[in-house]
């Protein structure tokens, strides 16, 4: 049987204003929907591999709009519940130039922060999958969905999953009275494989080497550690952007295995169309790479040229095939 991936995570409604407009200037939005693990689940599906999303969504038209987008991807979502509760939205305005975008959330009291463990069949929902994916974002969210993912790695681990994890730090969703270093290391600890960006250790883990990640050096430096002070893992892999304006962006990732190391080729995006979601793409295409048989560097490779292509597509979500 061809390998399985299965994610967790909230699927929200996306809101943004026309071209370079800001929030403060909107008369109206373009809609479509994303989240983390959501936009790792339809990459992966894009990519010809079975693709399952595990999650809850309103029972009502939007949480129907948005389980449909998710389906019409070839995601299996039979395993999105619906639940009483609000669908979680946040609002894009898009950077120009010398000015950043932003997002603004809006996920307080939604049907996912009502999904309990309890109601997930987990033996059911993990059938005939090989690979389990989270981020750092659902645990984030509130409470409930920190416990939940903690359960959902439990249940992954006893049944003989390969875990991942992207670190994917949101300082503004910690929010409930705990800190990202109070969950994610316990978190971490259950996975085999680790995916963050530059900043991301040290925001979650609580460490980074000193300096400011301008040398390759200071990556390897800091893969080690996190392969020191975390045995579990199998491999990390680190993504490192570097920003001129918001739309020149120059783009690599590193990856430490248990025996080797390397860095991919470092793409230079010159008109990027719309940023977000590039990390998932890269986690999908690592995942893709590695869960489908090939070598630790040429599936880095494969997933920095998944980031590097999702620069060029509007919407969170990857739309390219593993050809392209």
């Amino acid at each position: 049987m061809a390998p399985g991936v299965a994610t967790l995570g909230e699927l929200m409604m996306r809101l943004k204003p026309p071209g370079k407009l800001r929030l403060r200037q909107a008369n109206s939005f373009g809609v479509c929907h994303g989240g983390a693990e959501a936009n790792v689940a339809v990459s992966l599906a894009q990519f010809g591999l079975r693709s399952r999303f595990i999650s809850a969504l309103p029972t009502t038209e939007l949480g129907e709009q948005a389980v449909m987008a998710v389906r019409a991807a070839g995601v299996d979502t039979g395993h999105v519940a619906r639940l009483a509760g609000r669908m979680g939205l946040y609002f894009l305005e898009e950077g120009a130039d010398v000015r950043a975008g932003c997002v603004v959330y809006d996920r307080q009291d939604t049907a996912f922060c009502a999904l309990d463990a309890n109601q997930v069949d987990w033996d059911a929902a993990f059938a005939g999958m090989s690979w389990f994916h989270v981020s750092g974002i659902t645990p984030a969210i509130a409470p409930s969905t920190r416990d939940l993912t903690k359960a959902a790695l439990k249940e992954a681990k006893a049944r003989g999953l390969h875990i991942s994890i992207d670190l994917n730090h949101r300082e503004r969703l910690w929010q409930y009275g705990q800190s990202a270093t109070d969950v994610m290391p316990g978190l971490v600890e259950l996975a085999d494989t680790l995916i963050a960006g530059r900043g991301d250790c040290a925001a979650c883990l609580g460490f980074s080497p000193d300096g400011d990640g301008s040398e390759n050096d200071w990556y390897e430096e800091l893969s080690a550690d996190v392969l020191r002070r975390f045995p579990n893992l199998s491999r990390v892999a680190v993504t490192i952007r570097n920003s001129s304006s918001a739309d020149h962006h120059r783009w690599a990732a590193h990856l430490r295995t248990k025996t080797d190391s390397a860095f991919s080729k470092r793409y230079h995006l010159h008109n990027v169309v719309d940023r977000v979601g590039t990390g998932d793409a890269f986690a999908a295409g690592l995942i893709y790479g590695l869960s489908s048989g090939m070598a630790d560097m040429k599936a880095l490779e494969f997933g920095a040229a998944a980031n590097a292509l999702k620069h060029t597509i509007v919407g969170d979500t990857n739309m390219v095939t593993a050809e392209e």
